[in-house]
């Protein structure tokens, strides 16, 4: 008895809750902690059954409908003293275990062994709560995360890594290193940077990694990595972060071939060029080889461009870059420059190799046909060579230099190759200065015209004259505009040259439609570029002469057959229009070209003009002789009317007399004239006996 006293008075005093149960669930004994814990009396208590028991505290509990089953368990079954925590309406947070007993008399019992645990429930949850936290933030960053212990096995890994390792759960990375992911040298690498990083407690900030995986594909990543420690300040292992660049990296690599490299053959572009060209200079400068740089421009691409399709003009290009890619040494560039025009630097030049043997073959190569959507298609090229040092030692003057070569090859006949000369800079320097006074030339109306007349070859009588532009430069005196015609061209002034010529021819047809004949015409040349041009329409030069009182066919517009051959639609819509609106067209060097009889019939030409050419060597049973009459004859019978340029003697009169020839022109008649010596002329009888 005294034994059972003893431990009544010991459970009595117990800081937890302590009760007993007999196997019927009856409460046996319950100390004073239990009773307050559950707000019982030892009235209550006692005089409740197990169920009223458990539906009482039931009701004290935060989430009664979770928690049921479990203290239903608890308060009437054992579970091998497995703690059990449940939350109250107050906020407490109380321990439960359960484990058998002898009762007294020596049946078996329950006890049941309640402890507040609220204060260590809540460091536990709110240390949960911040693991959670911070698993969750690991998980939510785009960039990896990683913890490794001391032998860079993974202790933990964020989910972002996971995905690029191509893992379902991080958890199946705990355990594994870099060796089960990447390539062998990869993970030695990595190893032995998280060796120094462990035994130097150093940190390392914005590494640039190359990854390179087990399957051969590589990656890029900014990293920094940091020794871990545990809370004594130990190094355990290392940790850190990646940031994954690879698509920067490729839209980088993207940017720089953009910026270098030509999208449509994969070629060097001109930047590109420039660096290629310092490179070989500094080789140059080591082996004293021989350096070329050569510009190679296509004859005629245009045509093809405008025939068939810019389609299949780039598909063109990538052929003839492929073509003369295979005519190259590995150590030789070629570079696109735009258009059709492409750069050699030709390297490692020794005696033996000889530059001209190269653009040679590079010119053959080219000659042969291309195949280009159902079409055959030939195109040559013109090239210009530079050597370096000789020539120049910058690259923009070689470039320029050879580019003058290129077009001089082009002035040669295309299809070949031209060496820089001394000779060309003189010609270009020339050129250039005399496109500069040509701008002053228009600015300060330097030029003139002169006037050719045209007889009629029945009569005798001027009632025709053609306009010829002239140049007085202050310097040279007058220029030829053989000379100049082709450089305002290419400078963009042949318009406005070609317009100052109309306005002051038809200045001057109006004086002498007064003064000589009311049906008097004057020709006016007009360059195929004014024709391509859409600054001003066809019809515009109809109109000026309306607005100062002149019907349109007071002038009449010169053209040549290959504005005929090479006429794009706009030229053809030119074409008609002017010949619509009154005025009339002449098709100046007939003979010389290609032009074809439907050409002549669906422009509506009014006149044809044999070329001088025919006049050398006319003499009667010539074949000159003969051309000339079939053109006459051909003409009269689709309703044109005929001039003979050139005429320099009576036999060649008489004979264009005798062939039913309409007009003539020449120096027989009269040299270009000054107005006022025209006029004294037009007002004469040309003696045609």
């Amino acid at each position: 008895m005294v034994a059972h006293h003893w431990a009544e008075a010991l459970l009595r005093a117990h800081p937890d809750g302590i009760a007993l149960m007999d196997d019927a669930y009856m409460l046996q004994f319950a100390n004073q902690n239990y009773l307050e814990m559950w707000g019982f009396s030892e009235k209550s208590a006692y005089g409740m059954t197990g169920s009223e028991r458990f539906e009482y505290q039931l009701g004290l509990l935060a989430k009664p409908e979770s928690d049921a089953f479990a203290l239903r368990l608890l308060n009437y079954g054992v579970d091998a003293q497995t703690p059990r925590y449940f939350e109250l309406k107050d906020g407490r947070w109380l321990e439960r275990i359960t484990y058998r007993h002898k009762a007294i008399g020596g049946h078996d019992g329950i006890v049941s062994h309640w402890r507040d645990v609220t204060g260590q429930h809540m460091e536990v949850i709110a240390s949960q709560h911040e693991r959670d936290l911070m698993h969750s933030m690991m998980d939510s960053v785009p960039d990896q995360i990683f913890f490794k212990d001391l032998e860079s096995r993974f202790i933990r890994i964020n989910s972002s890594l996971a995905k690029r390792y191509g893992l379902d759960d991080p958890a199946q990375a705990v355990g594994k290193s870099d060796a089960d992911f990447f390539s062998a040298d990869h993970a030695a690498q990595t190893r032995t940077e998280e060796l120094e990083i462990m035994q130097t407690g150093t940190p390392v900030f914005n590494q640039l990694h190359h990854e390179v995986w087990n399957d051969g594909k590589a990656a890029w990543n900014v990293s920094m990595k940091m020794p871990l420690r545990d809370a004594n300040g130990q190094i355990i292992g290392t940790y850190g972060i990646a940031h994954d660049i690879t698509e920067h990296k490729k839209a980088e690599a993207l940017i720089w071939r953009q910026a270098n490299f030509d999208a449509l053959t994969g070629l060097p572009n001109r930047r590109m060029l420039r660096d290629r060209w310092e490179q070989a200079v500094n080789n140059h400068k080591r082996n004293h080889q021989g350096l070329a740089l050569l510009i190679l421009d296509l004859d005629h691409f245009k045509e093809v461009n405008d025939s068939l399709g810019h389609a299949v003009g780039d598909e063109l290009l990538v052929q003839v870059s492929k073509r003369i890619e295979d005519c190259l040494r590995v150590t030789d560039t070629l570079a696109r420059m735009g258009g059709d025009e492409f750069a050699i630097i030709l390297t490692d030049l020794t005696p033996e190799t000889d530059v001209g043997d190269i653009a040679h073959k590079v010119i053959g190569c080219l000659g042969a046909a291309y195949e280009l959507a159902g079409h055959t298609v030939f195109v040559t090229a013109s090239i210009g060579v530079t050597l370096f040092p000789q020539d120049g030692e910058s690259f923009d003057e070689l470039l320029k230099l050879a580019d003058q070569a290129m077009y001089e090859a082009k002035r040669n006949g295309r299809n070949g190759f031209y060496f820089f000369t001394s000779a060309l800079q003189e010609r270009a320097r020339n050129r250039l200065q005399m496109a500069e006074d040509l701008h002053v030339a228009l600015r300060e109306q330097q030029f003139y015209l002169v006037y050719q007349p045209i007889v009629d070859l029945r009569t005798g009588d001027i009632r025709k004259a053609e306009a010829l532009i002239r140049w007085r430069h202050q310097a040279r005196g007058v220029v030829s505009p053989g000379e100049f015609i082709p450089l305002a061209e290419s400078i963009g002034l042949i318009e406005d040259i070609g317009e100052w010529v109309f306005q002051t021819a038809a200045q001057k047809v109006r004086d002498w439609r007064a003064q000589i004949d009311p049906g008097f015409q004057i020709s006016v040349n007009k360059s195929p570029l004014q024709f391509q041009s859409k600054r001003r329409q066809a019809s515009d030069w109809a109109d000026y002469l309306r607005s100062v009182d002149l019907t349109p066919d007071a002038i009449v517009v010169e053209i040549t057959e290959g504005l005929l051959l090479d006429a794009s639609e706009w030229v053809k819509q030119q074409l008609l229009s002017t010949r619509q609106s009154g005025m009339h067209l002449s098709l100046d060097d007939f003979g010389t070209g290609y032009s074809s009889l439907s050409y002549l019939h669906r422009y509506d030409i009014d006149v044809l003009k044999i070329d001088q050419s025919f006049m050398r060597d006319l003499h009667p049973g010539s074949k000159n002789h003969t051309l000339c009459k079939a053109i006459i004859r051909m003409a009269h019978e689709l309703g044109m009317q005929v001039i003979a340029e050139g005429i320099e003697n009576t036999l060649q009169r008489d004979l264009l007399i005798e062939a039913d020839c309409d007009f003539g022109q020449g120096y027989l008649f009269a040299k270009p004239l000054l107005p006022a010596e025209f006029l004294n002329l037009a007002h004469k009888k040309i003696d045609l006996s």
